[in-house]
């Protein structure tokens, strides 16, 4: 039944008998219950359920109140000062870079139950930003930062949100989701701020460096095993893992770049375009250089499409030995940008916050149209000493909200605001 009223008010009712006055009976005005809607509130607050909402469409989500937030640059102007990392400032002007300069229209809900505390996070980004100083050869130059990009450096940076949350003492707990480095593996990088010293928890961490030597001109150690990388995340279950951004399973990396440059420049430069950006004679030929994209081809893949007859370079494949494959491959692979680091299963503290958004890591390709929505998980109470410890009972507790699109050092977000435990239902 559709009500289309807020309340119901009963006619008038009169009853008369013969010979005496009539006596008129009016009924209260009945007021309907209507349904709970999302309101904004002054703070994030957390109110108390018995269900999980352990998923981003979890019904709770639906009519919980949300926090707005007002971003404003935090930190802008900056560039790594490390030799041979370029390009990691997609939010180098602040709110102007973000999202395209347009509002990022940022949201959060909160929950908690007897054990957990739940943080939803929604906001507008324009485009999936998912490398971390990426293996990219002779890559392109940074606007921002003086220096060669010639031979092998580490380029792209990936987008982040950052929750920090006061522990007294100059301490703060701080949870760093990256689309890189633990979102593929369903957690956020546990992490403490001592006195403006932050560090990781401890504990093994999500990421490790893929560098063959020391430094971000090294190069690559490892390339994808092409195999399917699949792995279970509590929560999300089954997930698998686009290799064109994510190394999980792994291999040595095979091939020369520079001896598969000359061979590129001989057979392929001349339709794909001298930078592989499909800017030769042939308007049909593919840019080669997109983020992500030879990473994906196994080596029996790309060997198959690169002789086959739809292939307009079939014949100048046909010349090439099983060498000059391999440093093509190496070559071809350094144009997309090999993932910076490997993942690896956290444990120790560096566990603790659980991490889900709506992100479809099988295959990142494309515009962000529906913005993030991440769900943080954690315990309210974990035992490990670089930990906040959360007390309904307490009521509130500070925390810092930031954000970057396609940036290691640069924010945009909230200095300040609180998280409030709304008491349990008596």
């Amino acid at each position: 039944m559709v009500f289309k009223a807020k309340f119901i008010q009963v006619g008038v009712l009169a009853f008369c008998a013969v010979g005496m006055s009539c006596t008129y009976y009016q009924n209260e005005v009945i007021h309907l219950p209507q349904p709970k809607v999302s309101r904004p509130t002054a703070t994030l607050e957390a109110s108390y359920t018995t269900t999980q909402p352990n998923s981003i469409t979890s019904p709770y989500w639906k009519t919980a109140d949300y926090l707005p937030i007002v971003a404003q640059n935090t930190v802008t102007g900056q560039v790594p000062a490390d030799d041979g990392l370029f390009n990691v400032s997609g939010t180098f002007r602040g709110l102007l870079d973000f999202n395209n300069g347009k509002d990022p229209k940022i949201t959060l809900k909160a929950a908690y139950d007897d054990n957990n505390l739940y943080v939803l996070i929604s906001w507008k980004d324009t485009t999936f930003n998912a490398s971390s100083a990426n293996w990219i050869f002779n890559g392109p130059a940074d606007p921002n930062k003086i220096g060669s990009t010639s031979g092998w450096t580490s380029q792209r940076s990936d987008d982040k949100l950052i929750l920090s949350f006061d522990m007294g003492s100059s301490k703060r707990d701080v949870w760093n989701w990256s689309l890189a480095l633990s979102e593929p593996l369903g957690y956020a990088i546990d992490m403490i701020d001592n006195n403006g010293n932050l560090s990781t928890d401890a504990g093994n961490k999500t990421f490790v460096r893929n560098i063959a030597g020391a430094n971000n001109r090294s190069g690559p150690q490892y390339q994808w095993d092409e195999v399917q990388q699949e792995l279970t995340r509590a929560p999300g279950g089954l997930t698998i893992l686009d290799p064109g951004y994510y190394l999980l399973t792994k291999k040595n990396f095979v091939g020369d770049p520079v001896a598969g440059n000359i061979v590129f420049q001989n057979n392929c430069a001349r339709c794909h375009g001298k930078n592989a950006d499909g800017n030769g004679i042939d308007e049909q030929a593919a840019a080669l250089n997109r983020p992500g994209f030879m990473n994906r081809y196994t080596r029996s893949a790309f060997v198959t499409f690169a002789s086959s007859s739809s292939h307009d370079g079939s014949t100048d494949f046909s010349t090439l030995t099983s060498a000059d494959i391999d440093n093509l491959l190496a070559r071809l692979r350094g144009y997309s940008g090999i993932p910076g680091y490997y993942l690896q299963n956290p444990g120790g503290s560096n566990s603790d916050v659980h991490a889900l958004s709506n992100v479809l890591l099988a295959k990142i390709d494309g515009n962000n149209t529906k913005g993030y929505s991440l769900l943080l998980v954690r315990a309210l109470t974990t035992g490990n000493p670089d930990d906040i410890i959360f007390n309904p009972s307490v009521g509130q507790y500070q925390f810092n909200l930031s954000a970057s699109d396609n940036d290691d050092l640069n924010r945009i977000g909230e200095a300040s605001n609180q998280l409030t435990f709304k008491p349990k239902p008596l």
